[in-house]
């Protein structure tokens, strides 16, 4: 297999499940573990992924189609948005972000009565048959490919609204540089959200732990509740006063006290 083969391989792999191993690579392409780590270097220099210990996750996920970023970590997804729907009350107003992770929430949210303002479609669709719950959604410009709506439109929306909660999806999260988005309207629209509510909680599996977008979101301190689906180790200590939420696969999902 030529070089550019082998590194398109890596590529559809990374497209396909959001990550690859080293070791796995290596069988698939038998090829060494040596020639796999210079491989996934070089892609890691052109900003497609991200290195990782024994591996690399994509930094391209905005562009896999939806239906199959959904399904990439959907159990751990599933745990996060199920544990985030116990924090709502009735009668609260939230933002609810774009994102697979974001629709998790919508699909296990039950509480009613409810206001949800929203700049995803999947989340809407989801919840648009809940004749108890106000549905808002931003409008604005719809991307096909990230799955939420953006731009002026969308970010005075957002500014029209104080919200109780805020479930805010990430792309990377990083110790030092905080919550990053691929692209800067997303970021934008998660900041936006962020800033205008009382209480404002990451959804963030393990994968995206140690890693960086091109553009800012928050810093870590700006969230009350990380609910992700193990130790936040890769993050190191977390600012004080944020709650670390465990979506352990238990019938019961372990809590942590605050960090």
């Amino acid at each position: 297999m030529f070089l550019s083969e082998r590194r398109q391989f890596i590529l559809d792999a990374l497209t396909r499940d959001g990550r690859v191993e080293v070791a796995q690579l290596a069988a698939s392409l038998a090829i060494s573990e040596d020639t796999v780590r210079r491989d996934l270097k070089a892609l890691a220099e052109q900003g497609v992924l991200q290195k990782t210990h024994g591996g690399a996750v994509s930094l391209l996920s905005g562009q896999i189609a939806f239906p199959m970023r959904s399904q990439v970590r959907r159990e751990v997804k599933t745990r996060i948005g199920e544990l985030a729907a116990t924090l709502v009350q009735p009668y609260q107003t939230v933002f609810i972000d774009a994102g697979s992770t974001a629709t998790a929430l919508a699909r296990a949210l039950t509480v009613q009565p409810l206001r949800v303002i929203t700049n995803s479609l999947d989340v809407a669709q989801c919840l648009s048959e809940q004749a108890q719950i106000e549905l808002i959604v931003t409008g604005g410009s719809w991307s096909t490919s990230e799955r939420h709506l953006s731009g002026n439109a969308a970010l005075a929306t957002v500014a029209r609204y104080r919200a109780d909660l805020a479930f805010i999806g990430a792309c990377a999260v990083h110790a030092r540089l905080g919550v990053t988005a691929t692209t800067a309207a997303d970021a934008e629209l998660k900041a936006a959200m962020l800033a205008h509510a009382a209480h404002g909680v990451l959804l963030s599996d393990a994968s995206k732990f140690g890693q960086i977008a091109a553009h800012h979101v928050a810093n870590l301190d700006a969230f009350h509740t990380l609910i992700c689906e193990q130790p936040a180790e890769a993050l190191g200590a977390l600012p004080a006063g944020l709650q670390l939420l465990l979506a352990q696969p238990e019938a019961e999902p372990g809590r942590s006290g605050q960090a």
